[in-house]
């Protein structure tokens, strides 16, 4: 009974010991310090491509509302608001704020991607690669949104058409199919490395799953706590809003760590079989 045991807890003590990395709640508060910085530029770019592409003009709002709604999962309609005020703004900018907006974006982008190697032991990229791969993902990102609200809207019209389908609603699904897609496409090209599919598959659904239910746990966090609201008043959304992303990373980088955990795993039994 006892060499059973064991058999079963040495893997698991093996598994805990090299996913707990102390370091990554460091690299997520590095991140967050970035993302305050980088994330009206960046919102920037998605808004414009979208706007830039016609076909997806009635899913405008829908794909708007569904990423300020992952930005703060709380008075997001206000965050919403407040941002667009800055995007508004950021059309009147001169050539230092474009020359600003550009450093602190390629900042981000580095700081990134050192994390993701070191996540995987890969070798960084050199600055011309960097840049293409993130400009790809910058670029896809607002395009998959569009084709997602689009085929999902295509498929809910099909179905409410049809007397056999007319009561599913498949509408409730589609923002954690869509983060878990967001997050797979990710964990792909995140790190300078082979990442097998299925490694990226099964760690960013794994991860959506959690990125969710850790929302509504915010939710409550937030409806729960009022002392925030009585001590910082209508400061108390920016400091949710900080806190909301310093969490996300925590979960997105456990979740980069996941993915290379599972990648060795495959990997390993790819090398055994040959």
């Amino acid at each position: 009974m006892n060499e059973k045991l064991t058999k079963y807890i040495k893997p698991v003590k093996i598994f805990v010991s090299s996913f707990v990395d102390k370091e990554l709640t460091l690299f997520a508060a590095s991140l967050s310090f970035y993302t305050i910085f980088t994330i009206i530029p960046l919102l920037l770019i998605v808004m414009a491509i979208l706007t830039a592409l016609p076909s997806f003009a009635d899913y405008y709002e829908k794909i708007q509302g569904f990423i300020f709604s992952n930005l703060m999962p709380v008075n997001s309609d206000t965050v919403m608001f407040q941002i667009n005020g800055f995007l508004q703004n950021a059309s009147k900018m001169g050539a230092i704020g474009f020359v600003a907006i550009l450093v602190s974006s390629l900042l981000f982008f580095k700081n990134f991607e050192y994390i993701a190697n070191r996540i995987f032991h890969a070798k960084p990229r050199n600055l011309w690669e960097s840049i293409t791969t993130y400009w790809t993902l910058l670029t896809l990102t607002p395009i998959a949104l569009g084709v997602s609200f689009y085929i999902t809207g295509y498929i809910a019209t099909l179905m409410a058409s049809n007397s056999l389908t007319s009561g599913l609603n498949i509408l409730p699904l589609v923002p954690y199919i869509i983060i878990w897609g967001l997050f797979f496409l990710i964990f792909q090209i995140a790190a300078n490395a082979k990442i097998n599919p299925k490694a990226s598959a099964i760690s960013s659904f794994i991860v959506s799953v959690i990125f969710s239910l850790s929302k509504n746990a915010f939710i409550y966090y937030v409806f729960l706590n009022k002392s925030y609201t009585t001590m910082y008043g209508s400061f108390a959304i920016l400091m949710f809003l900080f806190l909301w992303i310093y969490v996300s990373w925590i979960i997105f980088l456990y979740g980069l760590k996941l993915c290379h955990i599972i990648d060795e795993i495959y990997k390993k039994k790819q090398r055994i079989a040959e």
